[in-house]
């Protein structure tokens, strides 16, 4: 298609060209025969042999001789001198001088003193000639000269002009013809063997799948152009107060570009999973360079909104810390049901009551002490589950002695709150991993007057190193291995969602202490 497409424009171009050129060509020599004619018998009129002569004997051979050395030497096809009377001094048939010329009335035009041209049939046939005056030197008029091409002549040079011009129209075509299939051939290559529709429906495919991608996704040049840009980026950025100068006159905005795209440029590495923060909105973003022939081109970009992410972490750790609650009370309840079922088959009833009541005093004392200090039962519950766990593991749990909690209707928060605990607890378990004391106090309290929310956990591990401390609560920072490091982050994200804070104090091996505050307002208590 590509090279039918350009072969045709080649074609039609030299159609139209030859159009013009046989047109011009055309107007040409009819105006190139006029000058010649004009040019050649206004030369004659003004010779002396002929001025001295038109008046004369019709017969005398001078004028004569002298057209024949003038049509020799223009290549006009005819010079005929006339007198006043009309008689012919020259004719290229010397038949017929001394007759009068043969078309009176166009010749008698020109016994006024005046020039012009005509087109008419003589005794050499149809052609285009001019008539032009003979002045003496008194300035009278004393004859008339007329010059002309018989048309079969003029037929002949135009047709001479145009076989030349086809032929260098068809050389033109050939030449055109390999110059379009080697520009065609170029140009498939370059667009990689597609077609003109190919590449239309690639395109529209391109700006499908880019804006589908829930990612927003911008490319830019090192002086800010945008190259291409997604729906999705538009949406993200009107959490911003950028949404209008982002992309202004299809140049990113340059604080905007100094944040994404600036460092990369500048250190020619691509970035991958960095927070940014434009306009108190947290940010993740990718970063990769484009290369052209090994020259730096551009930079694309991805961005992900982290309160998403932030809000899946949690959703994916709430949901963690649910099932190992419930794992470890199944495990603790398995173990009780398999000892008493042993007794039962060994007929040690009494043992079995014994067992019971102590279970049953355990389990309500255990009970007893959260309930009365934590009202709420979601927490309650969520407590005692991860007591058990916790137990199994080696670890003891405490709850500090101070704490209350009152039965506040939290909504949404309530899930943030229980994820932040439970987050604490774990980190605080793998604290005490390589320590012979492992002990975790918790204490929550919700004060009342300054109406906040407070959550401490401390732990009796290995501490935290200072230069570590100031990195905990980066995501994806962990001293654990690869694929860690998002709990604390979520925590930071919850605190900062409800404008709360965190202070962490650790001392190598002594343990750590985490503290946070979150102001609530409460609306309904149920002691």
């Amino acid at each position: 298609m590509t090279t039918l497409l350009v072969l045709l424009s080649v074609v039609a171009s030299l159609i139209a060209s030859a159009v013009l050129l046989d047109s011009y060509v055309l107007k040409r020599e009819h105006n190139t025969v006029k000058d010649k004619i004009r040019n050649v018998a206004r030369m004659v009129a003004k010779d002396t042999r002929v001025i001295n002569k038109v008046e004369g004997d019709p017969f005398d051979p001078t004028i004569q001789e002298y057209s024949k050395e003038v049509m020799e030497a223009t290549g006009v096809g005819f010079v005929v001198v006339l007198d006043n009377n009309l008689i012919r001094k020259s004719h290229p048939d010397e038949s017929v001088i001394g007759q009068t010329f043969s078309n009176v009335k166009d010749a008698s035009k020109a016994l006024d003193g005046s020039e012009h041209f005509s087109t008419h049939v003589g005794i050499l046939g149809e052609g285009t000639r001019f008539f032009t005056p003979i002045w003496d030197e008194n300035g009278e008029q004393i004859g008339v000269v007329c010059v002309g091409y018989v048309q079969q002549t003029i037929n002949q040079e135009l047709s001479n002009a145009r076989r030349n011009l086809y032929v260098g129209l068809g050389f033109g075509l050939f030449v055109g013809i390999l110059g379009a299939l080697y520009l065609a051939r170029y140009l498939k290559r370059v667009l990689l063997g597609l077609e003109p529709k190919q590449i239309v429906a690639h395109m529209k495919e391109r700006e499908i799948i880019i804006d589908s991608v829930s990612e927003a996704i911008i490319a830019v040049t090192p002086n800010r152009k945008i190259l291409l840009q997604n729906v999705n980026f538009a949406k993200l950025f009107n959490k911003t107060l950028l949404t209008e100068n982002a992309t202004n006159k299809s140049y990113l905005d340059k604080r905007v570009f100094s944040l994404i795209f600036a460092e990369v440029f500048k250190t020619e590495k691509p970035v991958s999973n960095q927070v940014t923060v434009i306009d108190h909105f947290e940010f993740i973003v990718n970063v990769q360079l484009v290369y052209i022939n090994k020259q730096i081109y551009g930079a694309v970009a991805t961005l992900y909104d982290q309160s998403k992410l932030q809000h899946l972490i949690r959703e994916l750790s709430g949901t963690e810390q649910y099932i190992d609650s419930l794992r470890a009370q199944n495990h603790k309840f398995m173990n009780q049901l398999h000892t008493i079922l042993g007794l039962i088959e060994l007929e040690k009833y009494q043992e079995v009551n014994n067992f019971v009541r102590v279970l049953n005093n355990k389990y309500h004392q255990e009970i007893g002490f959260i309930t009365d200090k934590i009202k709420c039962s979601a927490i309650a519950g969520f407590l005692l589950g991860k007591t058990s766990e916790l137990n199994e593991q080696g670890v003891t749990l405490t709850i500090d002695a101070d704490s209350h909690f009152p039965n506040i209707k939290m909504g949404d928060m309530l899930h943030d709150l229980l994820l932040s605990i439970g987050i604490l607890l774990d980190n605080a378990k793998e604290a005490l991993t390589n320590t012979t004391r492992k002990q975790v106090v918790l204490f929550l309290y919700y004060d009342d007057e300054e109406e906040i929310i407070i959550i401490e956990v401390k732990d009796t591990g290995s501490g935290i190193e200072p230069a570590v401390r100031e990195k905990i609560f980066e995501r994806g920072y962990s001293t654990k291995g690869e694929n860690r490091g998002y709990g604390l982050d979520a925590i930071r994200s919850i605190v900062t969602h409800y404008k709360g804070l965190i202070e962490v104090q650790s001392k190598v091996k002594k343990g750590s202490l985490f503290h946070i505050e979150i102001p609530f307002k409460r609306r309904n208590i149920d002691d």
